[in-house]
């Protein structure tokens, strides 16, 4: 498999970038519903979060890097059985699921560094904090945090839907394209 995409379909830096995102982003939701209910005691209590917001921090640095990838390697061309609908509710959707991880990073940096402490990643390295000595900072961010997580959910739900569709009912090559499966390549090769 080739690193750029193809005419058909895509490469494997855009896979890879792909399937971690969604990855990472389905358990730091997970992460995120379990740990708000741990209590003091808990031994998780300290270290769910450090995984939260470290692991937050490598999913908004995959999303831009997956950008800058895109603007030097051009998607595989649409698919003509899908119709213009789908091709823009699709597009619509995928913007939606970015501006929600953009959303939901910034309320999580203005959650951890409200009160002036900086964010801690992984121990590796510190992001100060930037906005402080606003009243109900910690609580407003963290409302929209949630709320935005929920949505990114619905909407990464609402994606794995179509692309299922794709693959069981309408049985084109949208989901193969980026699991970096080609039939067409495989049966040419048997012949």
């Amino acid at each position: 498999m080739r690193l750029n995409n193809e005419q058909t379909r895509y490469g494997l830096v855009s896979i890879t970038l792909h399937w971690l995102i969604a990855v990472l982003t389905i358990a730091l939701f997970v992460l995120g519903v379990w740990m708000v209910e741990l209590d003091y005691y808990d031994s998780w209590y300290q270290q769910a979060p450090w995984w939260h917001k470290g692991l937050g921090i490598v999913v908004i640095c995959l999303l831009v890097f997956r950008w800058f990838w895109q603007c030097f390697d051009a998607a595989p061309d649409e698919l003509r059985s899908i119709s213009t609908w789908q091709l823009k509710s699709a597009k619509i959707v995928h913007v939606l699921m970015n501006a929600s991880i953009i959303i939901i990073s910034v309320t999580g940096y203005l959650i951890v560094t409200a009160k002036g402490k900086a964010l801690l990643v992984f121990d590796w390295f510190a992001i100060p904090a930037m906005v402080t000595g606003v009243d109900n900072l910690e609580d407003m961010a963290g409302e929209v945090h949630v709320g935005s997580a929920y949505l990114l959910i619905a909407l990464v739900g609402l994606h794995m839907f179509a692309a299922l569709s794709h693959h069981f009912f309408y049985r084109d090559k949208t989901l193969t394209r980026m699991l970096g499966f080609n039939k067409e390549r495989r049966q040419r090769s048997r012949l």
